[in-house]
């Protein structure tokens, strides 16, 4: 297997009295941990540049658990840019400093951004992002999904998956078991079980420890899984609508990362009411408001959203937001994702390349204007920055 790790550089070297100053020194190591990890991401990627002793102190996995406890939910956001066709820009968004632009449009200011531009030869173009956790990011090719590249683009590391041909790949997952302190890459393989044209199709799954070159079969799978959402990772599992054979909601299952098992997963009651009405095409499943959600249109121009207030407990889904969208029976084949809740109440989404923010108390929606990005966006999600090192992989030894 090969890894790639990259570390980028400081110019300065190790600090002395004189020029730290001995208040700086004579502070405790975790008392200074405690502080930088309150800082914004920018300010403390420059303290990385400052020095060595900084630079060894946002390094430590310490300051990386410490700060994935209070890292907050930002977007992730991946443009295109004409003149580099082979560059993908990581943009994180900070949600909560937003500005009111011009034409009611939200402007996210430059102080809101943090650019990724990889100093590693990170091999992203053609790629899109599966899904991420703690911080750590699952980028896959589509259709061949090969390679898998898991990175953290806040340190600079990645790793490549190794791809083993067998059978049809037709989905993935990613995810973290918390017991064992690994992430994993989960696969699906659509194989015929018997000759002709009454052989059968099952769905089998394979997954992989990052940091070992080993695929392992884990059972099979639930046959009509909603592949194309590479699933969605809550509570150390991966969450999937599962359809029916004409393409419409049936029930929902999980995949335990410590166990390694599938099992059935409890949707909204309120579903079962609606057979053949939910097409799976038109649902998103997402995280918002650290609960899990899923949004459908129960006519043209309508969106709600469910949210489970309490982790598996099925009477707990609610409907929490009924938000009308102009024009969205003009777009049959598109659809807003949600992505994240405001503090402010408002709901960001993105929709055909387009941000959007659709205030609840007004019902109002508004174009997202990002100061810095001035090409197409080709992906958003949300995402939990963090300053996790690949360079243990394979070995457990996470924060």
């Amino acid at each position: 297997m090969k890894i790639f790790l990259t570390m980028k550089r400081s110019r300065a070297s190790t600090p002395n009295a004189a020029a730290m100053g001995p208040s700086i020194l004579s502070i405790p190591h975790f008392i200074l941990m405690e502080i930088l990890s309150k800082l914004p991401m920018t300010t403390i990627c420059n303290c990385r540049c400052v020095c060595s002793y900084f630079r060894n102190l946002i390094s430590d996995p310490q300051f990386a658990q410490l700060h994935l406890s209070r890292s907050q939910p930002t977007l992730l956001l991946r443009s295109y840019y004409m003149r580099e066709s082979s560059l993908c820009l990581v943009e994180s968004i900070d949600p909560c400093v937003v500005d009111s632009g011009i034409n009611g449009d939200i402007r996210v200011p430059d102080k809101a951004l943090l650019k990724f531009k990889p100093n590693c030869d990170l091999p992203i173009k053609g790629l899109e992002v599966l899904s991420s956790c703690n911080g750590i990011i699952c980028l896959y090719k589509p259709r061949s999904y090969d390679p898998y590249v898991i990175c953290n683009p806040v340190v600079d590391e990645y790793v490549i998956v190794p791809q083993v041909e067998k059978g049809s790949i037709c989905g993935s997952g990613f995810g973290f078991c918390s017991g064992t302190n690994r992430y994993k890459v989960l696969r699906f393989l659509s194989l015929s079980v018997g000759f002709g044209s009454s052989g059968l199709i099952k769905l089998e799954a394979e997954i992989n420890t990052v940091g070992t070159n080993l695929w392992r079969r884990v059972g099979d799978a639930p046959l009509y899984l909603h592949l194309y959402s590479g699933g969605c990772f809550l509570n150390g599992a991966l969450h999937w609508i599962v359809h029916d054979t004409e393409n419409c909601y049936e029930s929902m299952c999980c995949f335990n990362f410590g166990k390694e098992r599938f099992q059935p997963f409890p949707g909204p009651s309120q579903f079962r009411g609606l057979p053949g009405q939910l097409r799976v095409e038109m649902m998103k499943m997402v995280v918002l408001k650290d609960g899990l959600s899923v949004s459908h249109r129960p006519a043209n121009d309508m969106l709600e959203i469910w949210v489970m207030k309490d982790y598996a407990v099925q009477d707990s889904w609610t409907k929490d937001f009924v938000i009308e969208i102009p024009f969205l029976d003009l777009y049959p084949g598109l659809l807003y994702q949600p992505l994240m809740v405001l503090n402010n109440g408002e709901i960001f989404m993105v929709f055909a390349s387009v941000l959007f923010s659709c205030n609840m108390r007004d019902g109002s929606i508004r174009k997202v204007r990002v100061s810095r990005i001035s090409s197409v966006i080709i992906g958003a999600t949300t995402y939990i920055p963090s300053f996790i090192s690949l360079k243990n992989a394979g070995t457990g030894r996470y924060p």
